[in-house]
């Protein structure tokens, strides 16, 4: 079986596919072939030259487009070189958008001395006869790489779905020649069931035996080709049609020599659409014959599910990136950390499945393509962050059944922008929850009030979307487990420079814009009380330490406090005992209703810091609950933190 190679050729203009070898190990006649595949870009194509280890390049078109049908295509260059663009990736694109599978043939060539194969090929042609004698050799071992590279599409046609009775042979120029030169010397495992040879050289066909077998032949030149390929093309119709076999040819009066897929503003423009006629007629298109050269090109990506949950509870992951070399995901999902990489198939989809089943949740995850960070362009559920989107998924099930959407009454999020005189006068935004019936309610009464800080990182739309807590909200009412009250989200991070997860809230900013602008912003504007026993705080990881900032150095602000996975860093402590141990034997700090810290288990990164943390509290007499769950540095154990406590709230 020919080995798959996951690596793609890059070029200015051209799509980049899956690149697969038609030998393993050195191909017979070139076993002492010691140099390298070089490529030249140029401002209209792309010329690859030195090949010594042939392959195709497989472009498929989305599988429920596929009619079947596929062509090989052996791009020309007077045999020193590949004309990879005008004819090899343009054409190839052009034949997916008729459900066309195409397989671009890299075959090994003459050997240039110079980076400028074009001016090299260029400077031989002077003297055909030469030529003809320098290049004969090499044809049949690119006869030979053509009938493999056939035989390699037969063999795995139904993987790529292909018909393996509708596999075709195009070529332009030199590969012409080697089109005909695979068609007289094929045999029933690797002879192709049409020929496509454009502009063709004659003179140095491998071969003469014309198939026996029906092959339809299509054939297109320029009357103006410079290098006189309409005499040829016109023998090698007639020796098609002299052996019965179905032929046509097209001559155009203008169209110059290596017209492809150019755009010349002349009747040779539109072979290809001539070409497409000829198909269909062969039952070799069924699709409707498309003339618009702006039709968008069919992709997978059209009906690809980026996350599926397979029959044995594992999830799959997919993303469309056939240019991409490497990508990855990550999440918190089972095995999510550090990545998973993904493997690219045939069509450029790259997938990659858990190695266990995962159980029901909300999780979140990232794809890196080429080192970059991308959101899945498939999934609009996103979790917002302070520089970045991530994306969610969700499994449903029972312990997944707290925060998801139900048919009860929802509360509604609204985005508010306010002024932050503590910043500056710069404008901020947070996010508020408001109970179900919020305009009814707060017409009888002052509702009390959460404020929910997230973590380094994220921003005020986190706990909406990764933290969902307007759905566990919605549905803890829905139950009868809550208070009337509403809950504001602020955005925890600041421009100016500061130290969030410092001792004391002087060090960050963000607790002055809390006290100054945001405590009474939201009194202000919202039906909310104003007592402490009606004020709660809750945050994780740099939103708990904040949390705790807060409510240990003003202890008349709240009456219930929750911070989540966090503590204070050794060289923090080090610091509130040198400087703050007066400020935290602040007898108000006792006098809270609720102080209970939650810890994400023992993989939770801030795991060690809360013990040493709840050390000095235990040293300076502060008073505290402790809930050590699962769940890691993540939403996974957030979330739930977030059930269970709301129903303590204002109680």
């Amino acid at each position: 079986m020919k080995k798959i190679i996951l690596f793609t050729f890059l070029c200015q203009f051209a799509l980049a596919q899956n690149v697969i070898r038609l030998y393993d190990g050195k191909p017979k006649g070139s076993e002492n072939w010691a140099w390298s595949e070089k490529s030249h870009i140029l401002p209209h194509t792309t010329r690859v030259y030195n090949v010594s280890e042939p392959t195709i390049t497989a472009f498929l078109p989305p599988k429920e487009a596929a009619n079947g049908t596929a062509v090989v295509i052996a791009p020309g260059g007077a045999f020193h070189f590949l004309s990879y663009k005008i004819e090899g990736t343009d054409i190839a694109k052009w034949l997916n958008s008729k459900g066309i599978a195409a397989f671009i043939l890299k075959y090994r060539l003459v050997p240039c001395k110079t980076d400028d194969p074009s001016a090299e090929s260029g400077e031989k042609l002077k003297d055909f006869k030469k030529f003809d004698e320098e290049v004969k050799p090499y044809i049949p071992l690119a006869t030979e790489d053509g009938l493999e590279a056939v035989k390699y599409v037969r063999n795995h046609a139904k993987d790529m779905n292909v018909d393996p009775q509708k596999i075709g042979f195009m070529g332009f120029s030199a590969g012409g020649t080697i089109a005909l030169s695979v068609a007289y010397n094929a045999d029933d495992t690797n002879r192709p069931n049409f020929v496509i040879p454009i502009y063709a050289y004659e003179n140095l066909i491998y071969g003469s035996k014309v198939p026996e077998v029906k092959t339809p032949l299509f054939l297109a030149v320029a009357a103006d080709d410079h290098f006189n390929m309409m005499p040829m093309s016109m023998n090698i119709y007639k020796k098609w049609t002299d052996a019965k076999q179905p032929a046509e040819l097209h001559i155009y009066e203008k169209g110059e020599h290596g017209f492809g897929m150019k755009t010349q503003q002349l009747p040779s423009d539109s072979w290809n659409d001539r070409l497409a006629d000829w198909l269909k007629m062969h039952d070799l298109l069924k699709t409707p014959v498309a003339t618009s050269s702006f039709q968008r090109i069919p992709s997978p990506n059209d009906t690809l599910k980026s996350v599926k949950i397979l029959a044995d509870g594992r999830v799959q992951f997919s993303i469309y990136a056939p240019d991409a070399q490497k990508v990855s995901v990550n999440g918190d999902f089972p095995g999510g950390y550090p990545k998973l990489e993904l493997e690219k198939d045939l069509s450029g989809i790259w997938m990659v499945s858990t190695k266990e089943a995962v159980k029901p949740n909300v999780y979140i995850y990232d794809f890196t393509v080429d080192g970059i960070r991308t959101l899945d362009p498939k999934n609009y559920q996103v979790k917002e962050s302070n520089s970045f989107f991530s994306n969610i998924f969700e499994i449903q099930g029972e312990a997944n059944d707290f925060q998801v959407v139900k048919n009860v009454k929802h509360g509604r999020v609204e985005k508010v922008w306010y002024t932050s005189t503590a910043l500056g006068g710069i404008s901020r935004r947070l996010h508020v929850y408001l109970p179900p019936n919020y305009e009814e309610i707060s017409n009888k009464e002052k509702l009390p009030v959460l404020y929910l800080l997230h973590g380094g990182g994220d921003n005020d739309a986190s706990w909406t979307t990764a933290g969902r807590a307007n759905m566990i909200l919605d549905n803890l009412y829905a139950a009868g487990k809550l208070k009337n009250m509403i809950v504001v989200m602020p955005a925890g991070h600041t421009p100016l420079n500061g130290l969030a997860m410092g001792a004391g809230p002087e060090q960050d900013p963000f607790c002055k814009d809390f006290i100054n602008d945001i405590i009474p912003y939201i009194e202000k504007n919202y039906a909310v009380s104003s007592k402490r026993e009606h004020r709660a705080i809750a945050g994780l990881s740099m939103g708990g330490i904040q949390t705790i900032n807060l409510a240990l150095w003003y202890p008349n602000l709240f009456s219930q406090v929750f911070p989540l996975s966090t503590g204070y860093f050794p060289n923090t402590i080090a610091e509130i005992k040198e400087k703050y141990t007066s400020i935290l034997k602040n007898p108000a700090i006792n006098q809270l209703k609720t102080f209970r810290i939650y810890m994400g288990g023992e993989t939770d990164i801030a795991y060690k810091n809360n013990l040493n943390m709840m050390s000095l509290f235990d040293e300076l007499g502060i008073r505290y609950q402790y809930e050590n769950g699962d769940g890691g540095h993540t939403f996974l154990a957030w979330r739930k933190n977030l059930r269970d406590f709301a129903p303590l709230l204002f109680k």
